[in-house]
């Protein structure tokens, strides 16, 4: 069999990307290393949205529309902001909607061989259980989050310094927490001498369908994320630094006290890494100036600059102005391998920026128009868009006003 569209990496944009893939009738193969999909949502302990406001779904448009929708019995709308929910719910959630959209799904594989002729993808090879399993497409998405189907493949990358791809953080969540408050408790950090010094900023949210549990994000450590010896480094650092956390917590946050530890992470959270060089590369000028975008696919933010290694923000941050930022066409689009697309975090964009799309609802939104143009060969933005709007997709900020 040869799909349509293959998509490595079943993360928010893997997701995305096999709704919009789907949706144009395709044959659809979604492929993960992990049981299912959800990515850092499911498999890094961070089941929060930050940015998915309603479950009705036309607030987020498309398939993030579609996904908030089908959450609302298992998860809360927190302080307005963000969806919050559980790992599991994520992973169940998605499966459904996936298997209803008649996306083929295959977990539990790594990639380990790509093909290319002509400078076109035309199989991939994934391994799992001891088999190596040939998979052959027209055209490819990687949504691997650090481009990792586009780098085997030959395409053009870059990647950021360890300071530019900032913190990698391992998450934990306890139970226990009593008359939670946010003004108390980012006071008492403030005062309270927290053991490791590049972490400035309190960083907690309650979890969960009732919000019965609440994660915390205070383990921070630099390094590249490219390199299986630097994660094992990286992930036996952030282990030793949770029993210090919770102790600490215990001791100093109002209604901690009796708090205990209930999950860690089982992988290491990773903000940036390696990005896909594109047709259209966005840059921090692009975003400080407001450039205007002729071929919008997506809505992304013009703020850069968080979670520093050093401290939360970088010294080139930039938070003045803020606002949307429509991202473009040109930065899904490999700049090298013609049927090559990339979607959530890995797209196109300088190293130092990336925190400007890599929020969930963008990458879902991102891996979306990019399997959308993967399942139409990569048209001309006119019928591109036109399909974006078929699949209620908001990707115009004129439409947001």
């Amino acid at each position: 069999m040869v799909y349509d569209v293959v998509i490595a990496g079943a993360g928010p944009a893997g997701f995305g990307a096999a709704m919009g893939a789907a949706r144009k009738g395709k044959k659809v193969l979604l492929f993960d290393r992990n049981s299912g999909p959800g990515g850092v949502a499911s498999y890094c302990g961070c089941p929060v949205f930050s940015g998915l406001r309603s479950f009705v779904p036309e607030e987020s448009g498309g398939a993030a529309g579609e996904f908030a929708s089908s959450m609302q019995n298992n998860s809360m709308i927190w302080g307005d902001v963000k969806l919050n929910t559980s790992e599991f719910s994520v992973t169940l959630i998605m499966t459904r909607l996936l298997k209803q959209a008649g996306v083929d799904l295959l977990f539990y594989v790594e990639l380990t061989g790509v093909k290319v002729e002509n400078n076109s993808i035309t199989s991939v090879t994934v391994t799992g259980c001891g088999k190596s399993i040939e998979i052959k497409g027209k055209t490819f998405v990687d949504c691997t989050g650090d481009a990792v189907l586009s780098y085997m493949a030959g395409a053009e990358t870059q990647t950021g310094s360890a300071d530019e791809t900032m913190t990698k953080t391992l998450l934990f969540r306890v139970t226990g927490v009593e008359n939670y408050n946010r003004e108390l408790c980012t006071k008492a950090f403030e005062e309270g001498n927290f053991p490791f010094t590049h972490q400035d900023r309190f960083m907690g949210t309650p979890v969960g369908e009732k919000g019965e549990d609440f994660l915390l994000n205070l383990t921070a450590v630099s390094g590249c994320a490219q390199d299986p010896a630097e994660l094992t480094r990286m992930d036996m650092e952030l282990k030793e630094q949770i029993p210090v956390v919770l102790e600490w917590a215990k001791k100093t946050l109002p209604g901690f006290a009796n708090c205990h530890l209930v999950a860690v992470a089982p992988i290491i959270g990773v903000r940036g890494g390696r990005n896909i060089v594109g047709v259209e590369t966005i840059t921090t000028k692009d975003l400080q100036e407001n450039t205007p975008v002729a071929e919008p696919v997506a809505i992304g933010k013009r703020t850069y600059g968080e979670h520093y290694t050093k401290t939360f923000v970088a010294p080139w941050a930039f938070w003045k102005g803020g606002g949307p930022r429509e991202v473009p066409y040109g930065a899904l689009r490999s700049v090298n391998i013609a049927n090559l697309a990339a979607g959530g975090r890995g797209i196109a964009i300088e190293p130092k920026a990336v925190s400007a799309i890599r929020l969930m609802p963008v990458c879902i939104a991102t891996g979306q128009a990019a399997g959308i143009a993967a399942a139409m060969d990569f048209p001309e933005y006119p019928a591109l868009r036109q399909e974006l709007i078929n699949q209620k997709c908001k990707f115009e900020i004129k439409k947001e006003q």
